[in-house]
């Protein structure tokens, strides 16, 4: 009877741990510089889900990616590693096999995971997903909630949703506010005519496009009562698709607006603290409680998830390759 008591008491605090264990959803856009949200500046970005998940979370000031190109900076999320490691640092290139996919460590650790939306990465990323989507609609943002609904109940969870938003060429519906080209604010890098604004004013409805989706997940969450067990993060792959920005090493290319909330976890703040993308990998997993592989070159910046005047570097790294050629 002992030895039954003993095991019986063993099963049941491992599956009290597993219960307690985080969930996870990384959406990452396309396209979209720091300062075209609401909740960043913008006198005209109509994002009032983000604007609220930043005042209920934690906004980064100092978050910065360490490319601006899509599939090397996906990549290199993905893996924790810099571009020029990770073999795939040009537009295009896939994630080699022998690279970590940080999502692998999360299944092993007892996760069910998922990728929807734009992809990128070569078809290597997938054994660290149970599910991969090509996504819906002209956002690929559609099946989000779906998924979100349909999930397996008995495991914690890591949603990878890629938004197509805010891609040229421009695909405009009634999920997002449609913006006048006489309203919209023109970068003082770029030339202030006619075309130029038509182009911002479509740009910016994809961009409020993406707040659509993130209302439609965070009210799915509290639905379902597990918004306070979900980090959810908010973040970009490189600067908007224009002059100075998406492929170049300035602010409007590298640095990425960066939100996350857990109600209950992350009390509302905002850091200027420095963090790169390549840091995404190596805190969740310490969140997830998973094994971090050793070839992540990304630090952890959950202590500044429990106080956003810590620092966990000094220095963020950026690099410029190839991002079409001939």
């Amino acid at each position: 009877m002992k030895r039954f008591f003993i095991i019986f008491s063993f099963i049941f605090l491992v599956s009290v741990s597993e219960a307690k264990k985080p969930n996870f959803i990384l959406f990452i856009t396309d396209d979209i510089s720091w300062d075209d949200l609401g909740c960043y500046g913008s006198k005209v970005a109509k994002t009032p889900h983000l604007d609220q998940m930043a005042k209920e979370g934690m906004l980064f000031h100092g978050a910065y990616l360490s490319i601006s190109s899509c599939s090397p900076s996906r990549c290199s999320i993905i893996s924790g590693r810099y571009p020029h490691n990770t073999g795939a640092a040009e537009l295009h290139t896939q994630l080699p096999a022998d690279q970590p996919v940080f999502p692998e460590a999360l299944q092993a650790a007892g996760y069910y995971t998922a990728l929807s939306g734009k992809h990128h990465m070569g078809k290597a990323v997938n054994r660290g997903f149970d599910k991969v989507s090509g996504g819906k609609g002209p956002s690929k943002s559609a099946d989000w909630v779906p998924m979100l609904r349909e999930r397996p109940k008995d495991k914690p969870f890591f949603f990878w949703f890629a938004s197509s938003d805010a891609h040229r060429g421009w695909k405009l519906n009634d999920k997002a506010p449609q913006y006048k080209p006489e309203d919209v604010e023109v970068p003082p890098y770029l030339y202030d005519g006619p075309v130029t604004r038509k182009d911002l004013a479509e740009y910016m409805h994809e961009v409020s496009r993406t707040d659509y989706y993130v209302g439609q997940m965070r009210k799915e969450l509290k639905k379902q009562g597990i918004e306070k067990d979900t980090y959810i993060i908010y973040m970009t792959d490189n600067g908007r698709p224009f002059p100075r920005c998406k492929t170049r090493l300035y602010d409007s290319g590298i640095r990425t607006p960066f939100l996350i909330a857990c109600p209950g976890t992350i009390a509302p703040s905002e850091t200027h603290s420095l963090i790169s993308s390549i840091d995404i990998s190596a805190t969740i997993l310490e969140l997830a409680g998973a094994k971090k592989d050793k070839r992540i070159q990304g630090v952890s910046f959950a202590p500044i998830l429990e106080n956003p005047k810590v620092t966990v570097r000094d220095y963020v790294f950026a690099e410029h390759n190839w991002h079409v050629y001939q």
